[in-house]
């Protein structure tokens, strides 16, 4: 699954039944290298999407969260990091409200950021929060990011474990 360009993107895939660990321990080190920059607003919530009833928001399946900003410059410099190692942290998709005229989002099955032309996110334009979505693969093994941080903070230690 990792170390290829182009991944399937899940999407829902069914609600779980509480928070994942390895959901929770990514959001745990995106906040311990970001001291005071960001706030967890969430992942683990069964509901639909917002502005889309009848359709659940992938935070059900425990593998979305939300990340609130006071600068949106750090917010970039989180998504562009978040981007660069996808592959290693299993990133799916990651929606940034923010922009005008209707947001962005990046996703891993094009590779790219995508400018949304129409009203795509309830939200967007100027959400102080981005949303992220992580692979089902990795969403039960905090043991995972563990590895895959140490790898990032001190690549001398060791490969990447995909």
């Amino acid at each position: 699954m990792f170390g290829k360009k182009n991944r399937k993107y899940t999407g829902f895939d069914g609600n779980a039944k509480g928070r994942r660990q390895g959901t929770s321990k990514l959001i745990q080190w995106i906040m311990f290298l970001n001291a005071g920059k960001f706030r967890n607003l969430g992942s683990w919530n069964v509901r639909d999407m917002r502005g889309k009833e009848g359709k659940p928001s992938v935070h059900g399946t425990g593998r979305a969260f939300d990340i609130g900003f006071k600068n949106y410059e750090d917010a970039c410099g989180l998504m562009d990091f978040l981007v660069r190692h996808n592959e290693a942290l299993g990133i799916e998709y990651i929606a940034d409200y923010y922009p005008g005229p209707f947001g962005r989002g990046w996703r891993c099955d094009r590779n790219d950021w995508s400018i949304y032309k129409k009203k795509t996110m309830a939200g967007a334009p100027g959400g102080k929060w981005i949303h992220v979505e992580i692979s089902p693969e990795v969403a039960d093994d905090a043991g995972y990011f563990d590895a895959v941080f140490e790898c990032l903070l001190s690549p001398a230690k060791g490969q990447l474990p995909y």
